[in-house]
């Protein structure tokens, strides 16, 4: 009886190391206990993440990732867990993976979301944050873009057609700068020359009898006016004559208002026509006396 208690004893301390060695495991490797609540999210990509990865809402932690399956190629499922006395998951939640620390560690950005609440078999179309190694590959893109720009600005031909630009520019600065044979001594002669044409200018317009020229200016402007008015009166004038010939007052109204003249005018034309026409084809009807004294 006493060995018996001796091997229960034995075994049962075998079996809770047993199952304490499991759990410290499971606990280790962050798997969750009993049947929490979980979400499944798909990533096409889902870089360093790994099981036990922690899940966050808003910087705090809410729950972990607890298995990653590969779907198909360019899609992998990621269920984590979360306590849903803090949050619940609706059908408009979005998870993002962004990276942390130096070594490209990888956490899910959980939002809840508004709307209905999210089923257990639906999945969330999750994406992916651009992390520092992803920064670090397009800087150095950027790095030898910009080597095998400065490789092709060392090219030997540019190099030399650099030289002769700027010798070109050091004998065009030269040439700008002579005083004597340069644009300067040209710009200088011109100088003088506006000086002393401002000069007489000043002289010119000192020279000037202003009351007299003012004087002058009034008279022509007088004279000016008085011409206006003239031609204004002769204006009212030739209106007013024109009025009366358009009534048929006057001699010359008559005549341009009275159609009988035009009339008379074209018969006559016509029978001075019909008369040279008939002298013309019979010239014996034209009897000439001629008488001797």
């Amino acid at each position: 009886m006493h060995s018996y208690h001796k091997e229960a004893t034995v075994g049962l301390l075998v079996l809770l190391g047993v199952t304490g060695f499991v759990a410290g495991t499971v606990w280790l490797k962050g798997k969750a206990f009993g049947n929490p609540p979980m979400v499944r999210v798909a990533y096409h990509d889902v870089r360093t993440l790994k099981e036990g990865s922690p899940v966050r809402v808003s910087g705090a932690l809410i729950g972990q990732v607890e298995s990653i399956t590969l779907e198909r190629p360019g899609r992998v499922i990621v269920s984590f867990t979360y306590d849903d006395d803090l949050v619940t998951p609706t059908v408009g939640a979005s998870a993002q993976l962004v990276g942390v620390g130096m070594l490209g560690d990888m956490v899910v950005d959980f939002d809840p979301g508004q709307g209905a609440p999210l089923g257990p078999d639906q999945v969330i179309e999750g994406t992916v944050a651009n992390g520092l190694l992803d920064t670090g590959a397009g800087l150095a893109e950027q790095a030898s873009t910009t080597l095998a720009s400065l490789n092709r600005m060392l090219d030997t031909g540019l190099v030399v057609d650099l030289r002769r630009t700027l010798r070109a520019s050091e004998q065009l600065m030269r040439y700008l700068s002579d005083r004597q044979d340069g644009p300067t001594a040209e710009v200088n002669a011109t100088m003088r020359q506006l000086q002393a044409t401002s000069a007489r200018l000043d002289t010119t317009l000192i020279g000037i009898d202003a009351p007299a020229l003012s004087a002058r200016f009034d008279s022509t402007l007088q004279s000016t006016g008085e011409l206006t008015t003239r031609l204004a009166a002769m204006s009212a004038t030739i209106d007013s004559l024109l009025g009366r010939i358009n009534r048929g007052e006057g001699s010359l109204g008559k005549l341009v208002a009275d159609s009988s003249l035009y009339v008379e005018l074209r018969q006559t034309l016509r029978a001075t026509r019909a008369l040279v026409d008939t002298l013309s084809a019979h010239p014996e009807r034209v009897g000439i006396t001629v008488r001797v004294f």
